[in-house]
């Protein structure tokens, strides 16, 4: 009773620590009007709230499942080993990490587009580039430590350290069918659950010395670094989106396209339901009506956020400057193209200036006609 006690107060540290990190994210921002840019000092604050509230989120996720008398019921039903448990964390913190990508788009889009396409910028944008940032190198060592789990129990049966029973539910098998196969000898049980017990409890840590950063860990289980060696395409992606991704809503773009980065933030809404299906693979549930129905929604989410989305947007700018789709893309102005920030500081405050004159006019009751704003949005860009 007492560790279980233990185990469920440290459930509620962790969670309390990623709640609080993220209060602390929303409350740096709270001051600001929607205009306002994020500056490198904020963003240095946001991005390391962002990896102590990832961080936290997938420990508390971790506590729940592997130290609570709720979280070992599950494993149990549903035969998970401790590399099904932290894939599975894994992919709800990415669910999550989505959620909030989706979100911010949502009202970036809902401020920035309506006001003006190409200009209006609302500081959610540049935050939230900060903040989830954290994310794609936080999930590069949370992927390792999937990977060294998986390594380890291999190593461990191999040499006959670990109990079979625990070993044998892999997810390539057809073993796990969504129910824990507990009519054995009441021995057997006992076994079984003594062997998972003690699965529970071989949590890769640097502590333990199942996780090393540069030197090789025990049972000879490849280092963080000969892990990022072995997988450079993942390696590229993670690094690419998460810092190339925010130098260019940051910095590259020059102050234009907010309208445009929302949709991009918008094209997450399919990652939950990716994540989804994982989850249910790993359980043991693709022949459930629930995997069916959750991969149409995928397929439809997907299709519709990374393979429709973009030329939409594309047309929606060439509604923007009254010219007909290919020729506003092949003519798209140079300050609007994220490889090549305006250098010319006239020719961008000459922009700014303009569009401030169109809204201050449009609010001060002289509404400015569509073709002249289009028109007049046109020459500033010139």
């Amino acid at each position: 009773m007492v560790e279980e006690k233990l185990n469920t107060r440290g459930c509620v540290f962790s969670l309390l620590y990623s709640v609080g990190s993220f209060a602390l994210a929303c409350a740096s921002l709270s001051t600001l009007d929607p205009s306002d840019r994020i500056t490198v000092q904020k963003g240095a604050l946001l991005i390391s709230l962002g990896f102590v509230y990832f961080v936290a989120l997938t420990e508390f996720l971790n506590q729940l499942l592997l130290r609570t008398t709720i979280g070992h019921s599950f494993v149990k039903r549903y035969r998970l080993r401790v590399s099904d448990v932290l894939d599975i964390t894994n992919k709800l913190v990415s669910a999550v990490q989505a959620a909030f990508s989706c979100i911010a788009g949502l009202f970036v889009c809902r401020w920035s587009c309506p006001r003006n396409f190409l200009h209006a910028s609302h500081f959610l944008s540049e935050s939230y580039a900060w903040f989830a940032a954290s994310y794609f190198f936080y999930d590069l060592w949370s992927m390792y430590k999937i990977y060294a789990a998986e390594a380890a129990l291999k190593l461990k049966v191999k040499l006959g350290l670990q109990s079979s029973a625990a070993g044998e539910n892999n997810n390539q098998g057809g073993g796990r069918n969504g129910t824990a196969k507990g009519d054995d000898a009441a021995g057997n049980g006992g076994m079984e659950k003594a062997a998972t017990l003690q699965a529970l409890e071989d949590i890769p840590s640097v502590a333990q010395g199942t996780l090393s950063f540069v030197t090789p860990c025990k049972l000879g289980i490849p280092s963080f670094a000969k892990y990022l060696a072995s997988h450079p395409l993942m390696v590229f992606h993670h690094l690419f989106i998460g810092s190339y991704g925010l130098v260019v809503i940051s910095y590259l773009r020059g102050g234009l396209g907010d309208c445009v980065f929302s949709f991009m933030f918008m094209m997450e809404l399919s990652t939950p339901f990716v994540s989804f299906r994982s989850i249910l693979s790993v359980m043991g549930l693709k022949q459930s009506k629930l995997y069916v129905i959750n991969g149409l929604v995928m397929l439809v989410t997907f299709f519709w956020c990374r393979v429709f989305l973009m030329p939409y947007v594309c047309y929606y700018y060439s509604q923007v400057v009254n010219k007909p789709f290919l020729e506003a893309v092949w003519n798209l102005p140079w300050g609007c193209k994220v490889f090549f920030p305006p250098k010319n500081k006239r020719n961008t405050t000459i922009a700014a200036n303009s569009c401030a004159n169109e809204e201050e006019a449009s609010a001060n009751g002289g509404p400015i006609k569509a073709s002249q704003s289009k028109d007049s949005e046109i020459r500033s860009l010139m």
